[in-house]
């Protein structure tokens, strides 16, 4: 089945185009959520529950855009509100940041190395490095989905920068062009 014909499917509210998405789609859905939420059984449900407001919202797809890309928008916005539900979203005063547990070696020869490394700096950091890296969001939009500044949103991926780079001395990555 094509993505047009699962799109048109799902439309129709088609069980077998609804299952055939689920099973397209969810490897990419949990990378997204993985890079948010960092648990995988947490993430396991974020994935569900993605799928849940997906379906609830086929008929609003424009078929404008990348398909993909809208199911992962609605993934990583269904993160931050389960993040912001939770109240994950802390001030993380950065000289915290040096206390953080690491292990003394990371593999970066693939995704999860270099996921690895997100996932050591502070929730906040990493989910505004996320956004604005990864997913390609303005800091406007940023700001509007966590509820920040625009300055802060700013500010946050300046650190996050900072803190990676730390984090690749630390752990002595050489980047290969």
């Amino acid at each position: 089945m094509t993505e047009t014909d699962i799109i048109q499917k799902c439309k129709a509210y088609d069980k077998t185009a609804f299952k055939e998405l689920v099973k397209v789609y969810s490897p990419a859905l949990m990378s997204v959520c993985m890079r948010y939420i960092g648990d995988r059984h947490e993430a396991e449900d974020m994935v569900q529950e993605s799928f849940i407001r997906i379906f609830n919202n086929i008929l609003k797809y424009q078929e404008t855009g990348s398909f993909k890309s809208w199911l992962c928008r609605i993934a990583a916005t269904t993160c931050l509100k389960e993040i912001r539900k939770k109240h994950l979203i802390l001030d993380v005063d950065i000289n915290e940041y040096e206390e953080l547990a690491s292990e003394d070696f990371i593999m970066l020869t693939d995704e999860a190395g270099i996921i690895k490394i997100i996932e050591e700096i502070p929730l906040p950091y990493r989910l505004v490095f996320n956004l604005y890296v990864i997913e390609g969001y303005t800091h406007q939009e940023i700001a509007e989905m966590m509820g920040v500044g625009e300055s802060t949103s700013r500010s946050q991926l300046s650190r996050a920068r900072k803190m990676i780079q730390a984090l690749f001395i630390k752990y002595k990555v050489q980047l290969t062009a």
